[in-house]
């Protein structure tokens, strides 16, 4: 039985198969619950989100529809007017905020898995509502921690570039190998009682002792994501070319049709929904990650043996 098997543990060596494999294995083991929780939470925001995605590409229709009758003008895009800006702004806001709620919800419900008896048989949402809010508050404050230092580092780059454009053969692979260790932040911060500054010194730490297997995860599990939003976003691609087809044919008469604009959007919904879900290998991926990379540089498990050896 499913219930028999052995608990999936987090902090151990693994080769990066095996990472792999305790990461499937922990997704089929709690797919119920994941897809359940996931759905409260990100749905909702894609049901926003696709509004204001669905009003960007509609303004780009528009655009192209103006092209074709040749009424664009010299400036296209002052036509489509601050209803574009307002719906570009609305689908990044959504998409942070998705992607925020989503990683909370998943370290949430990867430490009750460690922490309870049970697992996740049996959890309801008041178990998952305090690491939630908990990790939403904490990833929040690592988010704009992360986007001012790298506002600054982009600065620097560019004031770099301007002295001479030679820099940026130094400065473009160092950006890149730092970034690769920078995806432990989120489990660390959100596993480990540290502060942020602790968190961004150990982040640093593991990360770059375990560089190889964080770059590796991050390229599998980004592919099975990619593939899988490639397969949900199909019908949203066939509507849209089947549209601008019309749009180029009509001279922009089909971009207003109530038909091909709300089937539009109800794939657009199912696009950012999958998108939403296929995040989730790569979030577990490097939970994972995390757990190897800490046993490989702490021995988290033998400090934690010799801690309560005197209990046994």
């Amino acid at each position: 039985m499913e219930s028999q098997k052995p608990k999936i543990a987090m902090y151990v060596k693994r080769p990066f198969g095996e990472k792999l494999n305790a990461s499937f294995d922990f997704i089929k083991e709690n797919w119920k619950q994941l897809f359940k929780y996931s759905t409260y939470l990100v749905l909702p925001i894609c049901l926003l989100q696709a509004a204001n995605f669905s009003g960007l590409m509609g303004g780009m229709t528009d655009l192209t529809a103006m092209q074709a009758s040749g009424s664009a003008g010299d400036n296209p895009f002052a036509a489509l007017g601050p209803a574009f800006a307002l719906n570009y702004a609305g689908v990044i806001f959504f998409s942070c905020l998705g992607a925020l709620l989503l990683t909370s919800l998943i370290y949430g419900m990867v430490r009750l898995y460690n922490e309870r008896e049970e697992r996740l048989n049996g959890i309801v949402f008041s178990d998952i509502k305090p690491l939630l809010l908990y990790n939403v508050k904490r990833l929040f404050l690592m988010g704009v921690a992360i986007g001012f230092l790298f506002l600054f580092v982009i600065i620097i780059m560019v004031l770099l570039a301007v002295l001479t454009p030679f820099t940026l053969l130094l400065t473009f692979p160092l950006l890149f190998a730092f970034m690769i260790p920078m995806a432990l932040m989120a489990p660390v911060y959100l596993f480990e009682d540290i502060s942020l500054m602790e968190a961004f010194k150990k982040t640093f730490r593991l990360g770059f002792a375990t560089w190889g297997g964080v770059f590796l995860i991050l390229i599998v599990m980004g592919i099975i994501a990619s593939v899988l939003q490639g397969i949900v976003s199909i019908p949203w691609y066939v509507i849209y070319i089947v549209k601008m087809v019309f749009v180029m044919s009509d001279g922009g008469e089909v971009s207003s049709s109530v038909g091909l604009n709300f089937a539009q959007y109800l794939f657009s919904i199912l696009m950012l929904y999958g998108s939403y879900l296929s995040a989730i290998f790569s979030i577990v991926g490097l939970v994972y990650q995390y757990g190897h990379a800490s046993e490989v540089v702490d021995s988290i498990t033998v400090e934690s043996d010799i801690d309560n050896f005197d209990k046994l």
